[in-house]
């Protein structure tokens, strides 16, 4: 590689370059591309990056929903300086599809509500796979999950769904065998499990409030499914000291979130006119619900309509009124207004870090069309 450097020493300075300039330099030489493909290397890079690069909050941009131009496509990164970015899928795709879900830099893409369509997508690769269909292709889909089983190094996408009025139906995709199965819902999980998004995967497990219940205190429910066990349970969420009388018909909204490592929940009401108050909790110790602990609490001067989404360091993506996207840092107290970026309704929001990990069986994209995707190389 160099006469001047050793190998082993440009290899660890390598490793810690960004995704985007890695590629750059696959055309540098033949050894260069070799390292590149290497699996040793992707994992000591991804490590790394995860380590030294901060987060970028993924997110579906609302032309994404909205426009019928396949040129619309796009997801969104709010950048760690807060500045906003925005990604075009690079495939031809008649259908509206939306982020479901973000790891180890793959993310995953569905058409909701039906499940005909997901797709893994690495954007720093280009490299697609298209989810073949589940066993119940012809149900509507009420939620999502995308994760990475540690225990097998498999990744692996949950799906909730049911047919007309039928019960809910869990299945489970697995990479590794890029097939699905049914796994086994229980009785008194069905209504619990309704109408809900994995938002958070934290600990080997999806995480997720059932939508309609976020509002109400009388089911202060978070929903967990444990990735490798195929185990559901669930965890009680803190009682927030803000929290209003019936009589008083304050709306509290909440939001599970992965704060620092941990499973926490922001909450939040209208204080007045222009006037929001936030708490924000932690679990200390996983799955002990005697340790939520208060983490920090504070006030806004904007009409806050959603809580997108929180930073590994404890930001927080933001939705105003007016559709701006908004960053607030509870430890500067910063608020930085990155103006109206359309976000698509219902959007989930994820933590993405770049990568160069493969997708098995994926395809890369040389054109805008998808009937050009080609075999990617690594998979021959």
């Amino acid at each position: 590689m160099s006469k001047e450097l050793p190998e082993d020493v440009i290899i660890h300075i390598l490793s810690y370059v960004p995704t985007r300039y890695i590629l750059r330099f696959k055309s540098v030489s033949k050894s260069w591309y070799a390292l590149f493909e290497n699996p040793n290397f992707i994992s000591k890079h991804f490590q790394n990056q995860s380590t030294t690069s901060d987060p970028s909050f993924l997110l579906t941009a609302a032309k994404s929903i909205t426009s019928t131009s396949t040129s619309d496509r796009t997801v969104g990164l709010v950048l760690y300086d807060s500045s906003y970015k925005s990604i075009k899928i690079p495939i031809e795709i008649d259908l509206p599809f939306q982020v479901c879900g973000s790891c180890n830099g793959l993310i995953c893409l569905s058409w909701f509500p039906f499940p005909s369509n997901i797709l893994l997508w690495n954007p720093a690769t280009r490299v697609f796979k298209d989810l073949p269909d589940s066993p119940n292709e012809h149900s509507l889909m009420f939620g999502l999950g995308f994760g990475f089983d540690g225990v097998v190094k498999d990744y692996k996408v949950l799906r909730f769904a049911h047919r007309y009025n039928g019960p809910i139906q869990a299945e489970m995709y697995s990479l590794r065998t890029n097939s699905w199965r049914e796994i086994t819902t229980p009785a008194e999980l069905q209504r619990k499990t309704y109408r809900s998004t994995c938002s958070v995967f934290l600990n080997g497990k999806f995480h997720w409030t059932p939508i309609l219940f976020e509002s109400v205190m009388l089911n202060r429910l978070i929903m967990c499914f444990d990735i490798h066990e195929e185990a559901f349970s669930y965890i009680m969420s803190p009682e927030f000291e803000f929290a209003p009388t019936f009589e008083e018909r304050v709306e509290v909204c909440w939001k599970v979130v992965a704060l620092k490592e941990s499973l926490s929940v922001i909450a939040w009401i209208k204080k007045g006119y222009g006037v929001m108050l936030f708490e924000v909790w932690l679990m200390k110790e996983y799955g002990v619900v005697s340790s939520w602990t208060k983490y920090t609490s504070f006030e806004l001067q904007i009409n806050v309509s959603k809580v997108l989404g929180c930073g590994l360091k404890g930001e927080f993506l933001l939705e105003a009124d007016n559709k701006q996207l908004v960053v607030y840092d509870p430890i500067s107290e910063r608020v930085n207004n990155l103006g109206n970026h359309g976000v698509a309704h219902l959007s989930k929001v994820f933590n993405h870090v770049g990568s160069l990990i493969p997708i098995n069986g994926g395809k890369v994209a040389t054109r805008t069309n998808i009937s050009s995707v080609v075999p990617h190389a690594f998979f021959d």
